[in-house]
């Protein structure tokens, strides 16, 4: 079994391969020339673009599939191969100097949409919200997963059933090229076909929807609208709330609101810096990201960008994953109410 090389310096190796040149190398055409470039992911089968890389962190992540990490992780995911082997590999890589070239229309590009279209996906959440309301296996899902009727409502859930949303939106209004436009189809089905479909609301307008899949066999288990995510939560927060807690994920997020928690999600661990610019103005940040590595990481990393005497982690139970698994608990939000009181008493 071969051992990684001793004395290798990973920092100054990294540093000597940015991840946007690799990522191009490797085939991938990224979009953009800023801090943030996407692309069409290699790792599944999509149209989109949801591939996505940080200049500044130097990490990548997709939306569409969930895959994410540094450019050592895209070696191992796109050469099938260990940690020790994609060391020796990017250190045997030449540095790569990008070639300039003309950007050519694709439709990936062109599915990038640089301003939302709030008017259709306000209409298209309407269809997903009445698909919901007759379809009682997601309503049954929703409740399994701690979010009663009640609390789907004020949230705005909606459930994509994978029929009828073009024709709804063609009675609405809007034309096809509208619709193809805004990003809710995938592969030529609806993108969220079978899935939970979660609104960002600014006001009483939709400006981004994510979806999380209700059947087993619905691949991938997470879906976005292509394009810059949001911090989920952020414009329903009161405006004189003193605390708020920051969750990791999707659920996580679906979970706190439902317990009547002021809460945002990040949605990923990736993007801690515009996270931190969007919570000015809060003196008590509550950080519940997952309890593994990659949560934890972000966790610091936020922490020391708003600082000790703004943020405290909460820890929660042994064994507990992330605050989307208390949802499923009958204690759960009493468990989380103890975890986020030790934390705040860390905080005097």
């Amino acid at each position: 079994m071969n051992a990684a090389p001793a004395r290798v310096d990973i920092a100054a190796l990294k540093r000597r391969h940015p991840l946007g040149d690799l990522v191009e190398a490797a085939g991938v055409e990224l979009r953009g020339r800023g801090r943030v470039r996407q692309g069409i992911c290699p790792f599944h089968e999509e149209r989109e673009g949801s591939f996505t890389v940080y200049a500044d962190t130097q990490r990548w992540h997709c939306f569409g599939c969930g895959e994410g990490g540094d450019v050592l992780d895209f070696i191992q995911r796109t050469d099938g191969v260990g940690l020790p082997e994609a060391i020796r590999r990017l250190e045997a890589a030449p540095q790569i100097r990008p070639i300039a070239r003309p950007a050519l229309p694709t439709r990936a590009s062109q599915a990038l949409p640089s301003d939302r279209d709030p008017a259709l996906l306000t209409a298209a959440m309407r269809c997903y919200q009445r698909q919901l309301h007759l379809s009682e296996p997601a309503q049954t899902y929703l409740g399994s997963r701690g979010i009663d009727a009640s609390a789907a409502r004020r949230l705005g859930l909606g459930y994509a059933s994978g029929r009828g949303l073009r024709e709804w939106l063609v009675q609405a209004g809007f034309d096809d090229r509208r619709i193809l436009g805004s990003g809710l189809a995938s592969g030529g089905r609806e993108r969220f076909r079978g899935m939970i479909v979660v609104p960002d609301l600014v006001g009483n307008r939709v400006h981004w929807l994510a979806g999380r899949a209700v059947w087993p066999e619905v691949l991938p288990r997470f879906q976005a609208l292509p394009g810059p995510k949001p911090v989920l939560g952020l414009s329903r927060l009161p405006a004189p709330t003193p605390w708020v807690v920051v969750a990791e994920g999707l659920f996580d997020w679906l979970v706190l609101s439902a317990w009547d928690l002021p809460a945002v999600a990040a949605l990923g661990t990736q993007g801690m810096d515009k996270l931190a610019s969007s919570l000015q103005g809060r003196p008590r940040v509550f950080l519940a990201f997952d309890a593994d590595q990659a949560g934890l990481d972000a966790a610091r990393q936020l922490g020391a960008l708003l600082g000790p005497h703004r943020a405290r982690v909460v820890t929660l139970p042994a064994g507990v994953g992330d605050v989307a698994e208390l949802g499923t608990r009958p204690d759960g939000r009493s468990i989380f109410l103890d975890s986020l009181q030790r934390a705040a008493r860390l905080a005097r």
